[in-house]
């Protein structure tokens, strides 16, 4: 999906910054066993993009060399912003006013009528 979005908006992957929003396996905990975004961050390196995260339940991810970033970095940052893990504590309206692009796999935007918002 991440893969069309762009490409539906004249982007390709490779070179693209995908920021994610949450990755850790639920809301609410910084739990990283089975979560969809560990996949989607190697799968995305995979076919080229750049990747950063806002989890403020996960402050890194050692792993993948990575470190969280504030929201409004990663918002202004990304090519394409993905919602993985619905927390609570994360702005969701904001991110689809700001991002250039957001695709929602958890449906937090059901009620934006932003035009720049990707639902599954």
């Amino acid at each position: 999906m991440a893969q069309r979005a762009l490409n539906d908006a004249g982007l390709s992957v490779k070179g693209a910054s995908v920021g994610l929003l949450g990755v850790s396996y639920k809301p609410g905990v910084g739990d990283l066993r089975e979560s969809p975004a560990l996949k989607i961050i190697q799968l995305l390196r995979e076919l080229g993009a750049e990747i950063s995260y806002h989890d403020p339940h996960v402050p890194a991810l050692p792993e993948w060399d990575l470190a969280g970033r504030p929201l409004s970095q990663v918002l202004s940052d990304s090519d394409l912003v993905m919602i993985v893990t619905a927390h609570a504590d994360v702005d969701h309206d904001l991110a689809a006013k700001r991002a250039r692009l957001l695709l929602d796999l958890r449906g937090v935007t059901r009620t934006s009528a932003a035009a720049n918002v990707v639902r599954l």
